[in-house]
């Protein structure tokens, strides 16, 4: 399942790649190949790799990684200029940023050091815990707030 998770994941990141170098040479296509790829990586990749987190019980991996994909949901609807862009994009960062990630770095203080997890272990996650918080915080810098649609209303 591995396997085919890491096979899933790099095709659907080299139709993105084809397509966003498609996009930004105004080449015929390019819709259809971005938004085959986000879609694959958003419908098929991020939901396979969900269930092999929650097979393994990290929980909070699972969470993540779901609202990751609807950051790339997010990102796509923003390119191709589909409505609630902002929406999914505002709301994914700020449950990520202040939700996840906190619960983030106090499961891994307080998970117990053994054979299975070591300090150097704690601190690669700690340090890969530091840098999606930098790039959240950054991306939330970015969001203007006073622009994003209330979820309670339909247009």
């Amino acid at each position: 399942m591995k396997n085919l998770n890491k096979k899933i994941g790099i095709s659907s990141s080299l139709i993105i790649i084809v397509g966003c170098l498609l996009k930004a040479f105004h080449l015929q296509g390019a819709a259809i190949v971005l938004t085959s790829g986000f879609l694959f990586f958003s419908l098929i990749f991020m939901p396979s790799i969900i269930f092999s987190q929650l097979k393994e019980k990290k929980i909070i991996h699972a969470i993540a990684g779901f609202f990751l994909s609807t950051l790339i949901l997010g990102v796509l609807f923003k390119i191709m200029h589909w409505p609630y862009a902002n929406f999914l994009i505002s709301w994914s960062v700020t449950i990520s940023l202040f939700g996840i990630t906190p619960i983030y770095f106090v499961s891994n203080y307080y998970t117990k050091i053994n054979e299975d997890f070591s300090k150097e272990d704690r601190m690669k996650n700690i340090l890969i815990g530091v840098f999606i918080l930098t790039l959240l915080s950054l991306w939330y810098a970015m969001i203007d707030l006073s622009k994003i649609p209330s979820p309670y209303s339909i247009p």
